[in-house]
């Protein structure tokens, strides 16, 4: 079985190296052919020295990575199946939380329709008094005109005259009927009905609002992500500024150099 034991690294030798690389690069002015020679060395140099601090950093790293993995496992080992305890009642005492909040908005639309229900029946008896108000208030009027005729206070004209108001006067108070009706109808308070779940100390009572797409060409442009990935890859694959732009409008092409 191979050590799992770290051996520390001297990073004494890590420290002049970087030191020196450090020193180099802020000296160096690349202004000619020599200099850029120059420079580029010194980007190799560096390159090397990250080389060689990996090569001597690496197997520790490997070492203390493969004890981590141990130490996963054995915390998995123990954890994974009352993880799975805790998934298994959760799911059912989910299962039935949800059933119970099905029924208690069954119950409450049952109740809802209930009270809308009387609400429209008191609705149309009030409606109906009013109108056989307004009928008998028109057909009583009718016979004080007729009285009044036959006693010579008014004649036929007249008397027609002050009939035709009182029939617009039913006709006005069966109208206010039927709005006041309407009204009558719809002024039902909402029915609240909570579901029958007990609290428990430890749980979070939560609801988990989800979603999932069904037709994304709806999809307002502010809930939208341009992938960036695919951009970049079809970039790279054309190199070529106006071509790239062509085939992705909206986007702004460029290269730089490296060594």
């Amino acid at each position: 079985m191979a050590s799992t034991e770290i051996v520390p690294v001297d990073t004494q030798q890590f420290e002049v190296g970087l030191a020196r690389l450090k020193r180099e690069a802020d000296a160096i002015v690349v202004k000619d052919q020599q200099t850029y020679v120059a420079a580029c060395q010194i980007a190799l140099d560096a390159r090397s020295y990250v080389k060689d601090v990996k090569g001597k950093m690496n197997p520790g790293i490997v070492k203390a990575k493969a004890l981590v993995d141990s130490l996963k496992n054995d915390l998995f080992k123990w954890i994974t199946p009352a993880e799975q305890i805790d998934s298994i009642v959760s799911q059912k005492a989910e299962a039935w939380k949800r059933a119970e909040r099905e029924a208690a908005e069954r119950e409450r639309q049952r109740l809802q329709r209930e009270a809308e229900a009387k609400a429209r029946e008191v609705a149309e008896m009030e409606r109906r008094m009013a109108e056989e108000q307004a009928r008998f208030m028109r057909a009583e009027r009718e016979k004080e005109l007729e009285a009044q005729r036959k006693a010579g206070e008014i004649n036929k004209r007249e008397q027609a005259r002050l009939a035709k108001i009182a029939a617009e006067e039913e006709a006005a108070a069966k109208k206010l009927a039927a709005e006041q009706a309407v009204q009558t109808a719809a002024a039902v308070p909402e029915i609240r009905v909570e579901p029958s779940v007990p609290k428990v100390a430890g749980i979070k009572a939560r609801v988990n609002w989800k979603f999932r797409i069904v037709d994304a060409n709806k999809i307002p442009h502010l809930f939208l992500m341009p992938d960036e990935v695919a951009i970049g890859q079809e970039v790279r694959r054309l190199k070529d500024k106006a071509k790239a732009e062509e085939v992705i409008p909206g986007i702004e092409v460029w290269s730089e150099d490296g060594i």
